[in-house]
């Protein structure tokens, strides 16, 4: 007996994907689903490509009625289908489970899934070269506060890349860097709703036409610089 055993164990191994492991649920299949689609695979491996309804049942907790509804179920979605194959021997007409479908499913869902985390890590690359700008113009690495401050502009305050890099443009020529000082002019900026870089150069040229009569008075806040003619 026990070699009857050893031998069964020795007929061989499905070779089933991982990806089918990991996305049946994300395709909308249930435990029961994918196992049909696994005794189906079975079958193929050991070819048989048309396994019947008593067949599946034989390997399976589901009853033949449960099965048919599920084959259903799954050729609907296109997760399976049916094809017509003729034997190149006996030039026999006979039917099988082609899983193509299914594979084209995987394929588009991880396509998507890559699709995704490349826009994901486009999204970033803004961040990461703001970061690096910074780090440029103070000649020193950031600070971890700095660092959060920074994100802090971007994912909080929802302020521009380049009304940032603007800021820091205007910290840089009035040689202040240093992140409160920069964070001032973000702040003023957004209290006289600037929020392009175009509309902080016109505001710093209106700033600076305004206050020319009166250049020997001292200025209390900062100053704006037209740091785009730079």
């Amino acid at each position: 007996m026990e070699q009857m055993v050893m031998q069964l164990l020795k007929e061989g191994n499905q070779s089933l994907p991982t990806v089918f492991i990991k996305y049946y649920k994300e395709m909308g299949l249930n435990d029961q689903e994918m196992m049909l689609i696994v005794q189906i695979l079975t079958f193929k491996q050991e070819g048989k490509d048309f396994p019947t309804i008593g067949e599946l049942k034989d390997r399976m907790t589901a009853d033949e009625r449960e099965i048919i509804m599920m084959l259903q179920k799954l050729i609907q979605k296109g997760y399976l289908a049916i094809d017509d194959h003729i034997e190149k021997d006996t030039g026999v007409r006979a039917e099988i489970y082609q899983v193509d479908p299914l594979y084209e499913k995987i394929a588009s869902i991880i396509t998507a899934k890559h699709a995704s985390s490349q826009k994901e890590n486009r999204k970033l690359e803004p961040k990461q070269n703001l970061f690096t700008i910074f780090e440029q113009e103070f000649g020193r690495p950031l600070s971890p506060i700095e660092c959060e401050t920074i994100a802090m502009w971007q994912d909080q305050d929802q302020y521009k890349d380049e009304l940032i890099v603007a800021a820091l443009r205007e910290a840089v020529i009035s040689n202040k860097l240093f992140i409160r000082y920069i964070d001032r002019i973000l702040y003023e900026w957004q209290r006289n709703q600037i929020h392009t870089a175009q509309q902080a150069r016109e505001f710093s040229l209106k700033f600076r036409r305004a206050q020319a009569p009166s250049a020997p008075k001292k200025v209390e806040s900062f100053p704006f610089y037209n740091w785009l003619e730079n």
